[in-house]
C-alpha cells in the first residue's frame, strides 16, 4: 500500500485524516495541537502587548465594568473619583502596567460615572440593572474606537494634560447624541443641569441642597477656594515628583562612575504617580468628614490629570502650578454644564493646559515681533550711519580739492608790496588822458610861464557826455589831424 503524504494545511480537520496509517495520524494530531498552542500563545502575546485595537477595547471594557461596579453597586456607593483612582491603582499594581495602564485609565474614566439611567434629579438613586452594563459596554467600545483610530493614529493632544479624559469625554458626547439622549437613557438637561438646579461650585455628584443654604456666599467661596487649592496641590506635588525623579535619572546617567557600580533606578510612570498622590489625598480628606469633600475630590482629580502631562510639554514646577490654576478656573466655570459626564475632569485639565500653551505662543509671537521691530530699527540706524560715513568719506577729498584750488587762485600777498593810493590818472579813461595831454601841450605853448596846478587841489573832472553844455577846458571834440592842422596854421 502506497503511503499518503502528510497534510500540511492548517485548515484541515481530523475527519479528513485517513485511519489506514496510525503513525501518520498521530503526527497530524500533534501538528494540530501545536497549531492550537500557537494560536493560544499568539492571543496571550497580543493581550500582553496591548497594541491591537481589540485588545485595547477589551482592556477599556474590563476597567469600565470594574470602576462602574465599585462606584454604583451596593448599598453604600463610594465616590466616583475614589472609584476611578482605585481601579487605576489596581491595574498599576499588575504585571501588565507598562502596556495596559493607559487604556485601563480610559476604562476607569468610562465607568467612573453614574449617568446611565439618570432621567431625574441628581439626588435620585439610580437602579442598577443589567441593561446599564450593556449600555456601558457600548460606551466602552465607542471610546476604544475613538482612542485607537483617532487619538492614537493622528497623535491628537499628544503629551497634553488630560488627554485620556478628553478621549473619554469625546466618546461620551458621541454616545449621548446618538444613543443615550434619543433612547431616553440619559436626560438631555444634563448638558445644562446646573443652570436649572442647585449645585455647589465644583461639586457634581453631591446631594441636592435646599435653597435656603445653597446660595450662602461664604459657603460657595469656601468651596471654590478649597477646589482651587486641591487642583494646585495635586498638580504641583504630582508634577514636581516626576520632575525631581527625572532630574535624578539624568544626573545618574551623567555620572558614569556611579553608574558602573550600581544599576539606575527605573523611571516613574506618568499616570501611576499622580494617581497615587490623588488617592492618598482623597483618603486623607475623607477621614476629616468635610461636608463638601466631593468638590475637593474633583479638584484632586483635575490636579492629578494635570500632573500626567508630558515633561516635554511642562518641564518646570512653576508651569505645573500655572496650568493647575488655569484648569481650576475652567473647572469652576464648567460646574453647571455637562454634569456627570465621564471624562469631564480630564477635559478640564486639557483646557487649562491648552489655554496656557496658547498664551505662551501668543506671548512668544509678540516677543518675536518686538525683537524683529527692534532689529529693524537697529539695522536702519546702522544703514544711516554707514551712509553718513560714506558721504563723509566722499566729501573729504572733494573739500580738500576745492580748498587747494582756492589756495592756488589766491596769490599770497607779497611782504614787500606797497599799496599806493589810486591817483586821478588811474580814474580817467583812455580818451580823457589823451585829451588832457593835448590841452597840457597847448597851454604850455600859449603860456609858457604857467605853472601846473598842485595835486592838493585837483580840478574838477567833467566828461562832455555827462552834460549837454560844454564846460571850461572842454571844447568841441576834434580829430587829431584837425588839431594838428590848427597847430600848423598858428605856427
Amino acid at each position: 500500500m502506497r503511503k499518503r503524504t502528510a497534510i500540511s494545511n492548517n485548515e484541515s480537520d481530523e475527519e479528513s485524516i485517513p485511519t489506514a496509517d496510525p503513525e501518520e495520524n498521530n503526527n497530524l494530531v500533534h501538528k494540530n495541537d501545536d497549531v492550537d498552542c500557537t494560536h493560544a500563545t499568539r492571543f496571550l502575546q497580543h493581550m500582553k502587548e496591548g497594541k491591537l485595537w481589540w485588545t485595547q477595547c477589551t482592556t477599556i471594557s474590563i476597567a469600565a465594568v470594574l470602576s462602574y461596579s465599585y462606584n454604583n453597586v451596593g448599598d453604600h456607593s463610594t465616590n466616583v473619583q475614589i472609584a476611578i483612582m482605585t481601579t487605576i491603582t489596581l491595574f498599576g499594581a499588575s504585571p501588565l502596567v507598562s502596556t495596559h495602564l493607559g487604556t485601563a485609565a480610559i476604562g476607569a474614566f468610562v465607568g467612573g460615572q453614574n449617568i446611565i439611567g439618570s432621567v431625574g434629579l441628581i439626588d435620585n438613586t439610580n437602579i442598577i440593572e443589567g441593561t446599564n452594563f450593556l449600555w456601558l459596554l457600548v460606551f466602552s467600545n465607542v471610546v476604544g474606537v475613538v482612542w485607537v483610530f483617532v487619538m492614537q493614529k493622528w497623535r491628537i493632544l499628544d503629551g497634553y494634560a488630560g488627554r485620556l479624559g478628553t478621549t473619554t469625554f469625546i466618546g461620551m458626547n458621541i454616545v449621548m447624541l446618538t444613543l443615550y439622549g434619543p433612547c431616553g437613557v440619559v436626560a438631555w438637561d444634563r448638558y445644562w443641569y446646573g443652570l436649572v438646579q442647585v449645585l455647589h461650585v465644583g461639586e457634581e455628584d453631591s446631594r441636592k441642597l435646599p435653597l435656603s443654604s445653597a446660595w450662602e456666599w461664604w459657603e460657595e467661596a469656601e468651596l471654590a477656594i478649597g477646589y482651587v487649592l486641591a487642583v494646585l496641590w495635586l498638580g504641583v506635588v504630582g508634577g514636581g515628583t516626576r520632575i525631581l525623579h527625572n532630574n535624578y535619572l539624568q544626573n545618574f546617567e551623567r555620572n558614569k562612575k556611579e553608574a558602573s557600580k550600581r544599576q539606575p533606578p527605573p523611571p516613574l510612570n506618568n499616570i501611576l504617580i499622580p494617581v497615587l498622590w490623588a488617592l492618598f489625598s482623597m483618603l486623607t480628606m475623607n477621614a476629616t468628614q468635610y461636608e463638601h469633600s466631593p468638590g475637593i475630590f474633583n479638584g484632586f482629580a483635575v490636579g492629578s490629570y494635570v500632573a500626567m502631562a508630558s515633561l516635554h510639554k511642562i518641564s518646570t514646577i512653576g508651569k505645573f502650578a500655572v496650568v493647575s490654576l488655569i484648569s481650576a478656573v475652567w473647572g469652576l466655570t464648567l460646574t453647571p454644564f455637562v454634569v456627570g459626564f465621564a471624562g469631564k475632569s480630564g477635559f478640564t485639565a486639557m483646557l487649562g493646559h491648552l489655554a496656557v500653551d496658547m498664551i505662551e505662543k501668543a506671548l512668544g509671537k509678540l516677543q518675536t515681533y518686538w525683537e524683529r521691530q527692534e532689529q529693524q530699527k537697529r539695522q536702519l540706524e546702522m544703514q544711516q550711519r554707514e551712509e553718513e560715513e560714506q558721504c563723509r568719506v566722499l566729501a573729504t577729498p572733494m573739500k580738500d580739492a576745492v580748498e587747494s584750488s582756492e589756495e592756488e587762485d589766491e596769490e599770497p600777498p607779497s611782504p614787500h608790496r606797497v599799496h599806493k593810493p589810486r591817483t586821478e590818472q588811474s580814474i580817467l579813461t583812455k580818451h580823457q588822458r589823451r585829451q588832457k595831454k593835448k590841452l597840457k601841450h597847448l597851454q604850455q605853448q600859449n603860456n609858457p610861464h604857467h605853472t601846473e596846478p598842485s595835486f592838493e587841489d585837483p580840478p574838477k573832472l567833467h566828461h562832455r557826455a555827462w552834460s549837454a553844455l560844454p564846460k571850461e577846458a572842454d571844447g568841441t571834440w576834434q580829430h587829431s589831424l584837425e588839431s594838428q592842422q590848427e597847430l600848423n596854421s598858428i605856427v
